[in-house]
C-alpha cells in the first residue's frame, strides 16, 4: 500500500496505537523496508494523521506484542503475520475514509463532542470531499438541527421546541425560535448561517429540479462554521 492507501486503512479505525504500528511495520516489510524505531513509527502515524502516540508507551507495547520483533533499535513485523494484519485492517476498510484536511466544518470544532454528532460531521465532510453537494447540504442541515436541540436541552428549555405531541419541531421552526427575540442568544453571523443552512438543505432534500453546486455552499461556509461552533459552545458539548 502507498501512504494514501495506508491512511485509508487506518483512518477512522478503532485500532490501538500498537496495532496501527503493527500494520505500518507490515506495510514497510511489503515495500522491502527494514523496520522502524518507535520514534519513526510515531512520526509515521503523525504524518499519516492517524494518531500521535506516546513514544515510550508505544515502545513498551511493541516489546510485548507477539506480532513484532526488535532487531537492534528497530521493530519489524514477525514472519507469517500477513493474515493477522489483514484481519486488523478489515474493519477499518469497511468504514468511510474521509480526508478531513479540507473539511467543510473544521475537525477541531466538532471532534470531541458526541459520537453521533461526530458521525454526522464526518458524513458531511465526506460528501463535501467527494463532491456530493446535495448530500453535503442535507447532512449540514441535519447537523444544525441536532445541535439546536442539544443547545435547548442543555439550557433546559426543550419544552419551547416541542409540539403538542412532544415531538421536536422541524428545522424551520427550530431556526425561527433559536434566532428569535427569545432565542438562545446566537450572534448575527450564526443566525444568518442557520438560515442559509436551512434554505439550502431544504432545497437539496426536496427540490427535484435543482442540484446544489460547490460555489453556493462555499459562499456561506464561514457562516455555517460560526453557527455550528456557537451551538456546540452553547450546548457545552466539549470539555
Amino acid at each position: 500500500m502507498n501512504d494514501s492507501e495506508l491512511q485509508r486503512a487506518l483512518t477512522q479505525s478503532d485500532l490501538s496505537a500498537c496495532q496501527k504500528a503493527t500494520v505500518i511495520l507490515w506495510n514497510e516489510s511489503q515495500n522491502g523496508q527494514s523496520g522502524l524505531t518507535a520514534y519513526g513509527l510515531s512520526k509515521k502515524m503523525m504524518a499519516l494523521r492517524v494518531g500521535n502516540p506516546n513514544r515510550a508507551q508505544l515502545e513498551k507495547d511493541l516489546r510485548k506484542s507477539p506480532d513484532v520483533i526488535k532487531t537492534s533499535d528497530r521493530f519489524q513485523i514477525r514472519a507469517g503475520k500477513t493474515d493477522h494484519v489483514r484481519r486488523l485492517i478489515k474493519d477499518a476498510e469497511d468504514k468511510p475514509i474521509v480526508d478531513l484536511s479540507e473539511a467543510y466544518i473544521p475537525e477541531e470544532i466538532w471532534r470531541g463532542t458526541r459520537n453521533y454528532i461526530e458521525k454526522i460531521a464526518v458524513q458531511l465532510c465526506g460528501c463535501w470531499d467527494q463532491r456530493f453537494y446535495d448530500a453535503a447540504a442535507v447532512m449540514l442541515r441535519r447537523l444544525a438541527e441536532t445541535l439546536i436541540i442539544e443547545a435547548y436541552e442543555k439550557l433546559q428549555r426543550q419544552n419551547e421546541i416541542l409540539d403538542k405531541d412532544h415531538n421536536y419541531f422541524m428545522l424551520g421552526k427550530l431556526v425561527d425560535l433559536a434566532c428569535g427575540d427569545k432565542g438562545i442568544y446566537l450572534g448575527r453571523e450564526a443566525k444568518t448561517g442557520l438560515k442559509e443552512i436551512k434554505e439550502h438543505g431544504d432545497r437539496s432534500a426536496h427540490n427535484r429540479r435543482i442540484n446544489a453546486v460547490r460555489p453556493e455552499l462555499e459562499r456561506f461556509r464561514s457562516l455555517a462554521r460560526t453557527a455550528v461552533e456557537e451551538l456546540i459552545n452553547i450546548a457545552q458539548l466539549k470539555g
